[in-house]
């Protein structure tokens, strides 16, 4: 059910909303993050028509989320204060805080990785996600060889597929950016067969990656997560917590994986993570090569020696990275 704003800037968030919908912005989250903030106010009886940061600040300690995503709420607000401030209406937002993600990948091992894809392309499909059992396999590898998140994945339309220069152009990332993401050339194989079959199907004519029960919408992330969590249990790969911060095995660690598999590829061809740094960001969509360090400098559980090169690499560059608790 779509949701109706009714605090007191409901007309202006109805607006703002629009105006980004027409520069053509990714607004999913920019919209989430203000439902949250309108009930809240709502919660509140806010009448008055102005937004201080005294109150952005009240609604935050509300959110029952991560550091990371209370930083990511107050940066996609302050661009709604600023706005606000544009029609004249007094308006101001406390300052984005500097945060740590305490995300602890798992990392599968090269035979941890031989019997995923073993089990993926032999699993056998519930009866209301059929089409799901030669789709997700394709997406698995998308986001193993292309190191993408799973959003951006899934997201994918063929218009965004260049085929022909082997390229995927992700539209839909993180922090509104746009990037190049060049496939290596059996990935590019890899979806120009898989562009045949879907032709020939008469399915997934604009999302690579369409869901069955909703035609011309991609799946959401829960039912590949559903099928992934499915697959590795399968696969046999037993997890046990080592302490709070870890999620255990997800999809979100495929592209941790694909990060490290790059710079041990970098690595072992004698380019330092200096010069590989500035293209391993961009290729990932990062802000810098300060967050590809963060996804270097976690806890590696598998590749014991791959960290042990990781830090001799790197360790002179940043200071030790630290994963606080809130």
């Amino acid at each position: 059910m779509k949701y109706i704003f009714v605090s007191a800037f409901a007309p202006e968030i109805t607006r703002y909303l629009h105006l980004l919908r027409e520069e053509g912005r990714y607004i999913s989250r920019i919209q989430s993050s203000l439902r949250s903030l309108d009930r809240y106010l709502v919660g509140c009886g806010m009448t008055k028509k102005t937004l201080d940061a005294e109150t952005i600040t009240s609604w935050i300690k509300t959110r029952e989320v991560s550091a990371v995503t209370k930083a990511d709420d107050i940066s996609r607000i302050k661009g709604f204060t600023k706005y606000l401030a544009s029609l004249g209406i007094e308006a101001s937002c406390p300052e984005v805080p500097k945060t740590r993600s305490d995300y602890v990948p798992y990392l599968f091992s090269n035979a941890e990785y031989e019997r995923i894809f073993s089990v993926a392309d032999n699993f056998e499909a519930v009866k209301f996600l059929t089409r799901s059992a030669y789709i997700f396999p394709i997406l698995l590898r998308v986001l193993y060889g292309c190191g993408l998140r799973l959003g951006e994945g899934q997201s994918l339309r063929w218009k965004d597929v260049d085929l022909e220069n082997g390229v995927l152009t992700i539209r839909e990332a993180k922090n509104l950016k746009q990037r190049f993401v060049p496939m290596d050339n059996s990935m590019t194989r890899l979806l120009k067969n898989y562009r045949d079959m879907t032709q020939r199907d008469g399915i997934c004519g604009d999302y690579l990656f369409e869901c069955h029960c909703n035609p011309g919408e991609p799946y959401r992330n829960h039912s590949f997560y559903v099928w992934f969590i499915k697959v590795i249990n399968t696969a046999g790969i037993n997890y046990a917590k080592q302490n709070s911060r870890e999620r255990g095995p997800c999809p979100h660690c495929l592209r941790h994986s694909f990060t490290l598999k790059s710079f041990l590829k970098s690595e072992s061809e004698g380019r330092r993570f200096e010069d590989t740094a500035p293209f391993l960001a961009a290729y990932l969509g990062h802000d810098g090569p300060e967050e590809t360090e963060t996804y270097l400098s976690s806890n590696y559980l598998v590749y014991t020696q791959s960290h042990q090169r990781v830090d001799a690499a790197i360790g002179h560059m940043f200071p030790e990275v630290r994963f606080d608790e809130d």
